[in-house]
């Protein structure tokens, strides 16, 4: 079982599923996956998103871990109870840790 890093930077409407689509792929082959949201990517975070909304479902139903950037979210105006509740904050410190020692694989979309 590998560890995979999915950071997607795409809004979920300009083709930001492709990490949660790849990631639920990841996790029916038993590999334990990670989401971090940056950039446009965290308005799938914002919650009453339909489309980010739909996202953060199913990768709850498939054991997806989510994690969001802070200042991305601040930059966007998503804040305290605007964050969907499946969601993590997260910082560049933490970012640099899954792709340094925490991950075995990292694909950057």
């Amino acid at each position: 079982m590998a560890r995979y890093l999915l950071v997607e930077t795409k809004s979920p409407l300009e083709g930001g599923d492709y990490a949660f689509e790849i990631g639920r792929q990841l996790r029916e082959l038993n590999h334990e996956v990670t989401i971090y949201l940056l950039q446009d990517a965290v308005f799938a975070a914002r919650q009453g998103f339909t489309a980010g909304e739909r996202l953060l479902e199913e990768a709850d139903r498939h054991g997806l871990r989510l994690l969001a950037d802070g200042v991305s979210m601040r930059q966007r105006g998503i804040v305290d109870i605007r964050v969907a509740k499946q969601m993590r904050l997260s910082d560049m410190d933490e970012l640099l840790d899954l792709v340094m020692e925490q991950s075995d694989k990292a694909i950057w979309h």
